[in-house]
């Protein structure tokens, strides 16, 4: 049998305690590439998602996977930030979804890239643009007519979604769910949530590698935005500055805080109709975040008075 392009590949994760290493960049890239185009063995996509688990993936892994689905868009989207969506809400609503309406009603172009459903539980953002008839693009040639709108991976690539279902199949979740969280272009910023900490480095680090302007925190839910429980240390870089935007949480527990994951509340509280100082401080606080990482710009304190003004003059019927 004639050896397989990726064959190669398996074996630099597989030769065992001592010989095994990471893949670089370029290596992970090459991998990556084959896979998206159908070039692999069902072994292959195990071996090689499940290996770089056991040996846990690294910058360059993440920035060479990011590299390649990254060229999967459109060459100009005409966006002014893309937010990836993966991880779905199980305990509050998405605020954040609020906080990209605000930046939309601002004037920015907000694009969603996420997943639809696959763990039970939780709500997750497609089926939120459902109930509030917001814009799903059809095609991955994004326009950018409309300045918020959700695109689904599988219109990048079909087989990002069912790579997004193995964890039913092996187990554990694979690193396709942490390289997703990291797509977006040279060109376009990104904001990103992430649930373990210290993945906060390794997704800044991968954007210094490939010239990308990321702003990424702990989220809540693992999602793109601020749980104001909880301090919130923001990593970011942008071009050749990088460091770090500190809030502090001023109480561990605000009792106005809803239950349920609700699309409903969303509406409510967009119309005035519902108060709560947590979705205030959630919304607000993940808003500013978001405009920091548009302007590149580390300065919190005036991205959040601008959106504290966008927020006291929003349009309390587009919902």
């Amino acid at each position: 049998m004639e050896k397989h392009d990726l064959a190669e590949y398996v074996r630099i994760l597989a030769r065992g305690k001592n010989a095994s290493r990471n893949m670089t960049l370029d290596e992970a890239h090459f991998t990556m590439s084959n896979m998206l185009k159908g070039n692999y063995r069902p072994e292959q996509l195990g071996a090689i998602f499940m290996l770089m688990r056991v040996l846990e993936e690294d910058a360059n892994e993440i920035a060479g996977f990011s590299k390649a689905i990254g060229e999967y868009f459109p060459d100009d989207m005409a966006v002014d930030l893309i937010w990836p969506s993966y991880a779905g809400k199980r305990r509050q609503p998405f605020w954040c979804l609020l906080s990209a309406l605000l930046l939309s009603e601002m004037g920015y172009k907000i694009l969603f890239h996420a997943t639809t459903s696959h763990t039970d539980g939780r709500i997750y953002l497609h089926e939120v643009f459902e109930e509030f008839g917001l814009t799903q693009l059809e095609s991955a040639d994004y326009i950018g007519k409309n300045n918020l709108a959700y695109l689904p991976c599988s219109l990048l690539n079909v087989q990002l979604q069912d790579w997004l279902l193995l964890k039913s199949v092996l187990g554990v979740r694979s690193p396709i769910n942490t390289v997703l969280k990291t797509i977006t272009t040279a060109d376009v910023p990104s904001v990103q949530g992430v649930f373990h900490p210290n993945y906060k480095a390794t997704h800044c680090s991968a954007a210094q590698l490939l010239g990308h302007n990321a702003l990424v925190i702990k989220g809540e839910g693992g999602e793109f935005e601020v749980n104001p429980e909880r301090k919130c240390v923001a990593a970011y870089t942008f071009g050749t500055e990088s460091g770090e935007i500190i809030l502090p949480n001023d109480r561990s527990h605000f009792s106005d805080k809803v239950k349920g994951i609700s699309p409903q509340h969303l509406l409510d509280y967009w119309r005035g109709d519902l108060e709560s100082e947590y979705a205030f401080q959630a919304v607000l606080k993940t808003a500013a975040l978001a405009l920091c990482a548009i302007q590149k710009s580390s300065d919190y304190d005036a991205a959040f008075d601008a959106c504290q003004k966008a927020w006291n003059e929003r349009n309390k019927v587009i919902l």
